[in-house]
């Protein structure tokens, strides 16, 4: 019984710290696959590609021109970091699109102006 009360309060503990520490904002691809962070102006993407596609991402700024257009690889693990603080505040579309064609798409409200 000892060691459920402590499982639990160990939990309870890493929850309350994760809750409290952590004010980015997260956005997970439907599939997990994208994960998208946003903190204090800077965007963080990973890409956990078990597939080894290709993946091009392009950024639309708010009013929908093309601003970043970028081939990421095809490495299991990619990433990339951007810093919006010097950019327009708005809702910024992050898209990515595969080698075999599938695309997905959202929404980062950043910048700072």
């Amino acid at each position: 019984m000892k060691t459920i009360k402590r499982i639990l309060m160990a939990g309870t503990l890493v929850a309350t710290l994760t809750a409290t520490a952590n004010n980015e904002k997260l956005i997970a691809g439907n599939n997990s696959d994208v994960t998208i962070t946003n903190s204090n102006e800077t965007v963080d993407i990973s890409i956990l590609n078990t597939q080894n596609n290709t993946y091009t991402l392009y950024i639309y700024n708010p009013n929908g021109e093309l601003v970043f257009k970028q081939s990421l690889g095809n490495d299991t693990s990619l990433g990339k970091r951007f810093n919006f603080e010097w950019a327009h505040k708005g809702d910024y579309k992050f898209t990515f699109v595969t080698n075999q064609g599938e695309r997905s798409s959202y929404f980062v409200k950043t910048g700072h102006n």
